[in-house]
């Protein structure tokens, strides 16, 4: 039988790597610089590579050495989740489930959605995460959340996507605005009205460009915000109006605030990920059921 690395073997390269020196290598693993040397000469052999010339007291990596360490930082961030897991064991006496969401859906729809779950999984903890949609992809990818909550994503091979929704977009004005009175608010009743809108990378930013564009319109952006909510705090205070999408208008003061359609529709895409190496759960299941309803409750 073919021999196999171990993690020794592997801990030993990655703080030669790291150390450009055995000396500390032989420190940080608490044996002697031998037993380095014979561990790396090991790993060598295994491998069918040369990982290491040595120019006096000095291990020179070589091109394999400096290709193959991407793979073992890999494994050992594993290592280092593994770690961090134990750390929240300890500290928590039931495991936190670990959601992420982006911002516009941190606040009600987060609260609604843990609630209907909570029914089913009455011993449920939650750890809640708000980030942009592209960090919550990463994270989720690397393992860093158990269920994530964003806009479709190019990592997708590295993710499962157990559903896609579709959030609409709204006009959301002053109680006493004079487009109040109408039933929709187009592209043309906004000609020259001050709107606020998120910031060049809000999700539904290029769409409502290419909407007005089509149009022939130059929108009056009087302000470009970071988080919906901020739009609609300025809206509330009759500052403007602003193109959200349905969840965050939901959330502006209902007294001081109205909410119409805009025609022409514009969707925003969301998606529920795992990571690819994830194990689906009841509690998976749990949110993946209560989803759409929580959505609709929202929206």
């Amino acid at each position: 039988m073919a021999a196999r690395i171990t993690l020794r073997q592997v801990q030993a390269f990655r703080l030669i790597m790291t150390n450009r020196t055995m000396t500390i290598a032989a420190e940080q693993m608490s044996i002697s610089q031998p037993a380095v040397s014979r561990l790396i000469s090991d790993l060598e052999e295994t491998l069918d590579l040369k990982l290491f010339n040595r120019v006096g007291p000095r291990l020179l990596p070589t091109s394999a050495a400096r290709r193959l360490i991407g793979e073992v930082d890999r494994v050992f961030l594993g290592l280092d989740f593994v770690e961090e897991a134990a750390r929240r064991i300890r500290r928590f006496s039931l495991e936190p489930y670990r959601l992420a969401v982006p911002p516009f859906l941190s606040y009600s729809f987060a609260a609604n959605l843990v609630a209907r779950v909570s029914v089913d999984i009455p011993d449920l903890a939650i750890s809640l995460h708000s980030d942009t949609s592209r960090a919550i992809a990463e994270q989720v990818s690397r393992g860093e959340h158990d269920l994530g909550i964003c806009m479709p994503s190019r990592r997708e091979r590295e993710l499962n996507v157990l559903s896609r929704f579709e959030v609409g977009t709204v006009c959301l004005l002053p109680a006493d605005h004079p487009l109040a009175e109408r039933p929709e608010i187009t592209p043309e009743d906004l000609d020259g009205i001050s709107l606020y809108v998120l910031g060049r990378s809000g999700a539904i930013r290029p769409q409502i460009n290419e909407v007005f564009a089509q149009r022939q319109i130059a929108p009056r952006i009087v302000g470009e915000m970071q988080h919906a909510l901020s739009c609609a705090a300025f809206v509330s205070q009759g500052l403007g109006v602003a193109l959200l999408d349905s969840v965050s208008a939901r959330s502006a003061d209902q007294h001081r605030t109205i909410i119409r359609p805009f025609v022409p529709q514009i969707d925003l895409e969301i998606a529920l990920i795992t990571s690819s190496r994830h194990v689906q759960s009841d509690v998976d299941d749990a949110f993946l059921r209560h989803f759409p309803q929580a959505l609709a409750e929202c929206t």
